[in-house]
This record gives C-alpha cells, sequence and structure tokens, in this order.
C-alpha cells in the first residue's frame, strides 16, 4: 500500500509539473493523459487492497467466531458462559469499527464535507453501548443472548457495509486520503 501511495504521489507530481510547462504540445498532452490512466489505475489498485484488508479482517473474525461456535456445537443448548465471551467480542469489533468510521468521516470532513451528504450511517453507528451492558449479559437467558448475538452480528454487518461505501467515496473523489486511513488501519492492527 505504502509503494502505491508513493507512485500515486510520483504520478501526480509528474502530471502537475507537465500540465505547469504548459506546453500544448500532442506528445505532452499524451503523456499528462497516459500518466492521469496510470494514477487511476493505481488508486484502483489501492481501494482494492484496502478493502481487501478490511475483509481479512473481518473474515479473521468471523472464522473466529465460527470456531467457538462450531465447538459450542457439541451441546445442543449452548451455555451463557459459551455465548458471552463471543459476544463481548463481536461487541469490541463493533466499537472498533465505529471508531474507524468516525475517524474516515472526519477526515472526510474535514477535506469537504459534501463527499458523504448521500450516506447516512446505519442507526448501530448512534446506539452508544451502556456501562453495566456486560454485566446484564450475565443475568439473560441463553435465548436472549441468542438474540443479543444476532443483533451484533447485524449491527457489525451494517457498519462494515458503511465502511466500505464511506472507502468507496474516499476513492473516488479524495484518493490521497486513503493514505491516511492506511495509517489509520495500521495503528489499529
Amino acid at each position: 500500500q505504502e509503494a502505491l501511495l508513493a507512485a500515486i504521489s510520483e504520478k501526480d507530481a509528474n502530471i502537475a509539473l507537465l500540465e505547469l510547462s504548459s506546453s500544448k504540445k500532442k506528445k505532452t498532452q499524451d503523456e499528462v493523459a497516459l500518466l492521469k490512466r496510470e494514477k487511476d489505475r493505481l488508486v484502483h489498485q489501492l481501494k482494492q487492497q484496502t478493502q481487501n484488508r478490511m475483509k481479512l479482517m473481518a473474515d479473521n473474525y468471523e472464522d473466529d467466531h465460527l470456531k467457538a461456535s462450531n465447538s459450542d456445537q457439541t451441546n445442543h443448548k449452548p451455555s451463557p458462559d459459551q455465548i458471552i465471551p463471543p459476544l463481548i467480542d463481536l461487541n469490541q469489533n463493533r466499537s472498533k469499527l465505529k471508531l474507524y468510521i468516525g475517524h474516515l468521516t472526519a477526515l472526510c470532513h474535514e477535506r469537504d464535507p459534501h463527499i458523504l451528504q448521500d450516506l447516512a450511517p446505519p442507526s448501530a453507528y448512534h446506539r452508544s453501548q451502556q456501562d453495566a451492558w456486560e454485566e446484564e449479559l450475565q443475568k439473560m437467558s441463553p435465548e436472549q443472548l441468542e438474540s443479543e448475538l444476532e443483533q451484533c452480528e447485524r449491527e457489525s454487518a451494517e457498519l462494515q457495509e458503511y465502511a466500505n461505501s464511506v472507502l468507496q467515496q474516499i476513492a473516488d473523489h479524495c484518493p490521497d486520503i486513503l493514505e491516511q486511513v492506511v495509517n489509520a488501519l495500521e495503528e489499529s492492527c
């Protein structure tokens, strides 16, 4: 990703230099067009890598969750002790997604508040988790815990989808922000 960002910056610099030379020669114009196509290709690759990285993070989480739920299937009804740890992990993932989305939207609003004007975050983004939530989990029946787990999974999926939409807007409107996104991803990993 760093190599792609460096290559994109280099293309931008070359394009700016050629455009500043204000030469109207066909060769210069062709060179600018070629550089712009190469830059677009690099931006597309960077966007794909960022999305793949986010998908890998989500897949790793899902794999961990599936392993936990598969081992739980030896009993037909998992006990609360088997449901609560994956639920807490899922809630932490959901909280990280909210922070990540907050970071992405802040970057967008700093640059251009209109970038995200057509996107509305899911309701889960605005919902705050109660401080006593983990304590309440201990008092829930297995059925209530299963329901809570399904809600957390659904909200995490909605948040992930929204984060992907925000990333798409960034890639389309200001790909240089992707460098800051990549740095944020590296810090969170």
